[in-house]
């Protein structure tokens, strides 16, 4: 199971930065974005490897950066470092390429493209493929850096500001997540995601397995589970298993809608508030949103 990695209010403004002066120079496109022309923008091309075939590694490497990594004339290193880092695409920075892995599922390239875009346009990334080795692949930069082209890879597939006046002036329900999907032309996990990251109120995403299917091991069960920043302050003792309990126990459909509610949820400093959510079965993944309600007020016992 994956948690979203939350970045800090800096960081963020600066791959904010980064991303608007990009949408800028792309004329501040209508939804949704077309990557080929911000491709062609950045001068970069697109292809393709097997992560089940190494026969592309035969062609000679010249630089390649992979999770940030320099990897120099090194092609037996680099399928390795791929797998073990489940990495869905690379950078070849020299020669203005991007590899997408064309075992991962065609839906999903397009996310993984503009992770790819991201990591080129963002300078202190160039900067960690020349820093240290036996730092630049620990498991921490490695989390901060992928956090950080994920970030900036929603920003940019959901086009910076036009979509944060969205969430201001919408109601963040299951029905949003279906327009958004339509209109920026991205995956409908993708669209929870991020709907759920940029979300003011305190709010939650999951992405499982179907609830008739579960088998109990939240390893199995719960691939993502995405909160907004005000949830994760908030709600930080709260796991996505006991979630995902309440969930499975009111959701009785197949397909499409599948079940919706309200459970209780405790607080990091002990009260209650009621959660509304709604779960949807796209044929592969059940998608959760649920939202905080309100705050429980204690009773009060009156004494005769």
């Amino acid at each position: 199971m994956q948690t979203n990695r939350l970045l800090n209010p800096k960081t963020a403004a600066a791959i904010d930065l980064r991303i608007e002066k990009l949408l800028k120079d792309l004329g501040n496109p209508s939804p949704p974005l077309s990557l080929a022309d911000t491709r062609k923008l950045l001068k970069l091309d697109l292809n393709y490897y097997s992560s089940d075939d190494d026969s592309w590694l035969r062609e000679k490497v010249h630089q390649m950066k992979v999770a940030g990594k320099q990897v120099i004339e090194r092609p037996s290193l680099i399928l390795s470092v791929v797998k073990s880092l489940g990495l869905k695409g690379v950078l070849l920075a020299d020669r203005r390429q991007i590899l997408l892995d064309k075992e991962v599922p065609k839906p999903k390239h397009r996310w993984n493209e503009a992770h790819e875009i991201t990591h080129d346009i963002l300078p202190w990334h160039d900067g960690i493929a020349h820093g240290d080795p036996e730092t630049t692949l620990s498991p921490a930069c490695h989390a901060q850096v992928e956090a950080e082209a994920n970030y900036g890879a929603g920003r940019l597939l959901f086009l910076g500001k036009h979509f944060d006046e969205v969430l201001k002036s919408s109601l963040c329900d299951f029905s949003l997540v279906h327009e958004l999907h339509g209109r920026f032309g991205n995956t409908m996990t993708t669209t929870l995601w991020r709907v759920v990251e940029l979300s003011t109120e305190s709010s939650f995403g999951l992405v499982t397995k179907h609830p008739r299917s579960a088998t109990g091991e939240v390893s199995e069960d719960i691939r993502y589970f995405i909160k907004s920043p005000t949830f994760a302050a908030q709600f930080s003792k709260v796991r996505a298993a006991s979630l995902f309990r309440e969930v499975r126990a009111r959701c009785f459909g197949r397909r499409g809608p599948i079940g919706h509610g309200e459970f209780p949820i405790q607080d990091d400093a002990g009260d209650e508030h009621d959660f509304c959510f709604e779960s949807f079965f796209n044929g592969h993944d059940a998608l959760t949103f649920g939202r905080c309600q309100s705050k429980k007020r204690p009773r009060i016992v009156l004494l005769r």
